[in-house]
């Protein structure tokens, strides 16, 4: 199953970065990320056996944190090829940092496999560009955005495990994510 470990965004959050984007899709064919969808991940799982899904809640159930507060930077964008790929919310949080490190090395210690081919960047996506209408118009449009960004910040409620399933629908493709895990939900029992 695919499945990532990841971070609810309160919704204020999601709503104040997504409508201060929407200009970009005058100069990119975008596709935003749908509000309720929205998250950080800490690890992606192209296949996560039933076994290991086990031992996943288990070191979130034991991997102590304080709640820590999250910071959302400013704007990014991430490249394939030199050519803008992704757009996104840049994220700012040491307690963050070495959570992930925690976890990251406990996942190894597992023999759990996930997504480490590249440095962990922590950020939230706001869309993927599929293609680039007007590159001049999408800087432009783009820098307005970074100039004038408003920076805020979170606290962690809780760290959840979701399936990602990919669904179609009138050829559409899109993720389902279902939540199979929650720190909140370890709290209540114990």
């Amino acid at each position: 199953m695919r499945a990532f470990i990841g971070l609810e965004i309160p919704e204020n959050i999601r709503t104040l970065y997504t409508s201060s984007c929407k200009t970009l899709h005058n100069s990119a064919n975008m596709s935003f990320v749908r509000l309720n969808k929205m998250h950080i991940t800490l690890a992606f799982f192209s296949d996560l056996s039933d076994i290991h899904i086990k031992d996943i809640k288990n070191i979130l159930c034991h991997l102590k944190r304080e709640q820590f507060e999250i910071k959302c930077e400013n704007i990014g964008l991430f490249k394939r090829k030199g050519i803008p790929s992704t757009v996104f919310i840049k994220i700012v949080s040491d307690e963050l940092k070495n959570y992930t490190e925690q976890l990251h090395q406990k996942l190894k210690e597992l023999n759990i496999l996930f997504d480490d081919r590249k440095p962990y960047t922590p950020h939230i996506t706001l869309g993927r560009i599929k293609e680039m209408k007007n590159e001049q118009e999408f800087t432009k449009s783009y820098r307005y955005i970074a100039e004038n960004f408003h920076s805020s910040s979170f606290m962690v409620e809780n760290i959840n495990l979701y399936s990602s399933d990919m669904v179609v629908y009138k050829k559409e493709v899109s993720e389902e994510f279902i939540k199979i895990y929650s720190e909140e939900e370890n709290n209540i029992t114990n």
